[in-house]
Formats: C-alpha cells, sequence, structure tokens
C-alpha cells in the first residue's frame, strides 16, 4: 500500500515545471502555431497577449498589483513556521499531532532528510526572502492599473510559496519520522562546509535583487520627489542591467539554487525544476519585448543568463 502513497507536493510541481517549460518553448519559438487562449493565460504583464481573440478568458484576470498577496501570505506563514521550528528545535516544544498528519500527507516522509541547521538556515533565507518582497510590492513597486494577470498565476504563486515552506519544514527533524530531541542530527560536515559560502551568497543575490526592483520603480517616479508620475514601461538601465534583460529573475535562480544545495531532497528539485522552466521562459519573453517595443535597446544583453541565454 505504501508504494501508492504519492507524494503531493513532487505531484503539483512536477506539472507545473512541466507546463511552464513547455508551454513556453511553444510560445516562444512557435507563437504563430499556438491558440490565442493559451498564450492569453500564459502570457501577463507588459508582454501579455494584445490580440482580440480569447476576451473571454478575461473573466478571470485580476490586477497584477496581486502579486502582493503571495508575499503576505508567504511573510506570515515563513515567520510563523520558522518561529514553531525555534520553539521545537531550541525550547523542547513538541511539534503538534495534526501538523505531523498534515506534512505526512503532503510530503510522504518517513525519515528527515536533512539537519536541524540545514532546515533553520534554509527557512530563515526563505523567510527574509519573502519578507523582503512583501516591503518592495507594498511600498516600493509601481504596478500598472491596467496590467493584468490570469488567475492561474495568482494560485500558482500562492502554491508556490506554501510549498516552499512546506518542504523545508516537512523533511527536518522532528517533523517527520519518530525521533526523540536526543537522536536527531543537529548538523552535518555537508551543511558545515556549505552554510556559511550558501549565506554569502545568497544574501548577495538578494540585495542585487532589491536594487533591481529599485532602478524598476524608479522608471515610473519623479527623481526629485519620488512621486509616480507614469505607469509606462521604460528601459531600465544600471547594474546587472548592463548584461541582462532580467536580473531579478536571475536572481531569483540563483538563491533557489543556493536553496536547494542546503535542501538537497528530491522535493525541492521538483520546486526548482519549476522555478527554473517558469523563470527562464519569462526573461526569454521580457528580452524579446523589450527588443520589439524599445528601437535603441542594447544589443550586448543577454535574457537572463550573461552570455550565455
Amino acid at each position: 500500500m505504501d508504494d501508492l502513497d504519492i507524494n503531493v507536493i513532487d505531484f503539483i510541481f512536477l506539472n507545473l515545471a512541466f507546463a511552464a517549460t513547455f508551454t513556453g518553448v511553444i510560445i516562444n519559438n512557435w507563437e504563430n502555431y499556438v491558440p490565442a487562449f493559451i498564450i492569453k493565460g500564459y502570457r501577463y504583464g507588459s508582454f501579455a497577449y494584445q490580440g482580440s481573440e480569447a476576451n473571454y478568458l478575461q473573466v478571470i484576470e485580476i490586477p497584477k498589483a496581486y502579486y502582493r498577496h503571495f508575499y503576505l501570505f508567504s511573510s506570515l506563514l515563513s515567520l510563523a513556521t520558522l518561529s514553531y521550528m525555534c520553539l521545537v528545535y531550541y525550547l523542547g516544544v513538541t511539534v503538534s499531532y495534526p501538523v505531523h498528519i498534515v506534512l505526512k500527507v503532503l510530503l510522504q516522509e518517513n525519515e528527515p532528510s536533512v539537519s536541524v541547521t540545514a532546515a533553520v538556515l534554509a527557512m530563515s533565507l526563505l523567510t527574509i526572502q519573502c519578507i523582503r518582497r512583501f516591503y518592495e510590492t507594498y511600498y516600493l513597486q509601481v504596478f500598472a492599473k491596467s496590467s493584468k494577470m490570469n488567475l492561474s498565476h495568482y494560485l500558482a504563486g500562492i502554491v508556490h510559496y506554501f510549498g516552499c515552506i512546506v518542504t523545508v519544514v516537512g523533511q527536518a527533524p522532528l517533523f517527520c519520522g519518530h525521533q526523540t530531541l536526543q537522536q536527531i542530527s543537529w548538523n552535518d560536515t555537508y551543511t558545515t562546509v556549505l552554510a556559511v559560502p550558501c549565506t554569502v551568497v545568497f544574501l548577495r543575490a538578494w540585495y542585487e535583487q532589491y536594487q533591481t526592483n529599485i532602478i524598476f520603480a524608479n522608471l515610473r517616479k519623479d527623481k526629485k520627489s519620488g512621486a509616480v508620475v507614469t505607469e509606462d514601461h521604460g528601459t531600465p538601465h544600471g547594474r546587472m542591467f548592463n548584461h541582462v534583460s532580467s536580473p531579478h529573475r536571475m536572481c531569483e535562480i540563483i538563491m533557489y539554487t543556493l536553496l536547494l544545495m542546503l535542501v538537497p531532497t528530491r522535493t525541492f528539485l521538483c520546486i526548482y525544476l519549476w522555478v527554473l522552466g517558469n523563470q527562464i521562459q519569462t526573461s526569454i519573453q521580457a528580452h524579446e519585448w523589450y527588443k520589439k517595443t524599445f528601437d535603441n535597446y542594447p544589443t550586448n544583453r543577454f535574457a537572463v543568463f550573461p552570455r550565455l541565454l
């Protein structure tokens, strides 16, 4: 019977990874042969589908500004989860039975896959990322009132952060299996070697992504007063924009690569494949949109990886 148990998180993210990558590749290379409803459902924001077909999908389109909800939800959940982990590991609080059951149903894990140090560090990094994005989307970024996204993008964002948080905590000691506080692995050689370099590089990418979003926001603000003066798109310049069109997406890939190194499990690999496919395909779309929209767009820029793609 155990062989029939399904890891729900694996199943969801493998399907998301396949859908994002396959659909993106088809649209980016053979758009003329793709039905309008697929393009309209896939693309959003600056490079959303502009045709008049498939207008019926407008009934499930919502403001792109609702991105904020991802980060409100993920900030609260990640902060609460990290606090709970600290209570369990450092104050001896017992993991509640309902939490055990939910994690077991979603992940089907019988033994922890990472050490306490790896799990707490990964959750800490994920939490500061969610909190910073919460700040950016509520107090920094300027969302155009006319910019829409499909309801599927909204739901995928909620599922993404829920899945990430559940995966990190659900494969950690005491949250799966039947160990005692005295039996768990607090640290290991693998984590000891990678903890500092992974944290340093993560924070560097974290900071660079923040600077990228400041540049984006300033394109729509008055330089002196900081007031929003336009909702139009412009050509961003400076920092990593000198090399790629989507440095924020490049940084996202880097950060999730480092999280995967800290939590090298099959389930987090499924999440990583989804992030990789989604960010790469979206970066390609953004890059092509920039080139078509702005005649003087720098020709030396790549889409997401300098000198590679």
